[in-house]
């Protein structure tokens, strides 16, 4: 509790006081995540990476605190504040006029998906055990059954204070990232990220060639190394397993007709 309450004093004192004072020429990063999709791994290709400079800036679509819709007005707003060479993260759907404002400030984005499956048994633990300041934290605190956790993740949790819809229109706003063939984004996979290590990094240096980020000439293999050196799936502050697959141990013929009944097609749009 108190390491995450120092990261998030940490990301504040960076987003609203160092961020003031840094200017550069270099194209921005944003790395976009379905949440529970591995963008701390993501973001550990780019620790290395001199071209950009991270001021923990996040943009959420629903925030942890307090977990209700944001407009598309407020996403750009925040959008807008990002500066040349910066790296953000965020969590936030698929809009043209994002997509827009991204093409307009020339923000290239890395979007990560993951195995919906997997990602309902990671958000389970994660808002269980591992993020006690979470709005949605209270209600699944008291599920200390991984089955009925799994079952709130899918049909999640008919209120107006929150937004927690079921796993399929949760998910589904997210997909134009990845369906939309963008000149400036990069869909990788997380299962691709972590198994598949040096084809991950290929295409991110191709992606990045492509347009035009680097200011220097760097050839694949030097940036290969600075990549492969800064690679550590353990030292995320929300690594738990990070397996893929692990969906098929905790699925029983109950929960997946239940994933079934409320996934809305999304499993196969993200190609699983």
């Amino acid at each position: 509790m108190i390491k995450l309450l120092l990261r998030k004093i940490n990301a504040l004192i960076n987003t609203f006081f160092w961020k003031r004072f840094h200017s550069s020429t270099n194209k921005s990063i944003i790395i976009n995540s379905i949440p529970k999709s591995g963008t701390h791994l993501a973001d550990q290709f780019f620790k290395n990476i001199e071209e950009v400079k991270d001021f923990s800036f996040f943009i959420a679509h629903t925030p942890t605190r307090p977990h209700v819709l944001r407009s598309e007005k407020k996403i750009l707003e925040l959008i807008s504040k990002i500066k040349p060479g910066e790296i953000a993260r965020g969590h936030f759907h698929y809009s043209k006029k994002i997509e827009n404002i991204l093409k307009e400030k020339e923000i290239l984005m890395i979007f990560i998906y993951r195995d919906p499956r997997d990602v309902i048994v990671s958000e389970a633990n994660y808002l269980y055990d591992m993020n006690k300041f979470h709005s949605l934290h209270k209600y699944f605190s008291n599920k200390h059954n991984l089955k009925d956790r799994i079952k709130l993740s899918i049909l999640g949790i008919n209120l107006n204070t929150i937004h927690y819809k079921n796993v399929g229109e949760r998910l589904k706003p997210f997909l134009g990232w990845k369906l939309n063939k963008i000149k400036n984004v990069l869909p990788m996979r997380f299962e691709d990220m972590k198994n598949n290590q040096n084809g991950s990094i290929d295409h991110l240096y191709l992606f990045l060639k492509r347009n035009n980020f680097f200011q220097r000439d760097i050839s694949k293999s030097k940036f290969t190394k600075k990549v492969e050196a800064s690679i550590d799936p353990t030292k995320s502050h929300t690594f738990r397993k990070g397996s893929s697959g692990n969906w098929k141990e905790k699925f029983d013929p109950e929960l997946m007709s239940i994933f079934k009944e409320n996934e809305g097609g999304i499993t196969d749009l993200m190609g699983y």
